[in-house]
């Protein structure tokens, strides 16, 4: 309990003198100095792609892929941290880099034992991405896919996605339509 508590106190004074950037390398260090704690490899890596959550949220890209990066290095396996980075990729506009980083999020969190609502979950942020790609189709696939999921409690946010990219998928065939 002492070394979480001289822990937490070396990483906001870093955050404090350094500036969150410079806190990467400190951070490794303080990783190695908690993974004596009886604290699982998934739940260290859920603390840091909660840290990731929040910088993607207030749209602090950057920071956000350095802390999902880090619960990667710490459980490789987490396909959570996946779709994040996806959505990531997708704002950042690298499209290639989001779609191989929710296809190993969906690979991921297919293997047994699945998870569905963790899966479903998956499978909207990948249908988002192929909606804003146009690939409508796809897109909608996915999106069938993940409200057919047992257990998936976002059905409501998943339904209204559909909706926008149905809409979408409208506008871009009447746009076509109009150009002949």
């Amino acid at each position: 309990m002492m070394w979480a508590r001289v822990v937490a106190c070396l990483g906001m004074a870093c955050m404090a003198l350094l500036g969150l950037s410079a806190c990467s390398t400190v951070a490794s260090q303080l990783d190695t100095l908690t993974h004596a704690e009886p604290d699982s490899t998934r739940q260290r890596a859920m603390r840091r792609l909660s840290l990731a959550s929040a910088y993607y949220e207030q749209g602090q890209n950057d920071v956000a892929q350095q802390e999902v990066r880090a619960a990667l290095q710490i459980d490789p396996q987490f396909a959570d941290a996946y779709s994040l980075l996806g959505l990531i990729h997708q704002r950042a506009n690298a499209p290639g880099l989001a779609q191989q980083s929710f296809e190993q999020a969906l690979q991921l969190a297919s293997t047994p034992p699945a998870r569905s609502a963790e899966l479903a979950a998956i499978q909207h942020n990948y249908a988002w991405f192929l909606c804003q790609q146009n690939r409508f189709v796809e897109a909608q696939v996915q999106f069938d896919r993940a409200v057919s999921q047992p257990g998936y409690g976002q059905v409501d946010k998943t339904s209204k996605a559909i909706r926008l990219c149905q809409a979408r998928a409208a506008v871009k065939v009447d746009g076509l339509n109009s150009n002949n």
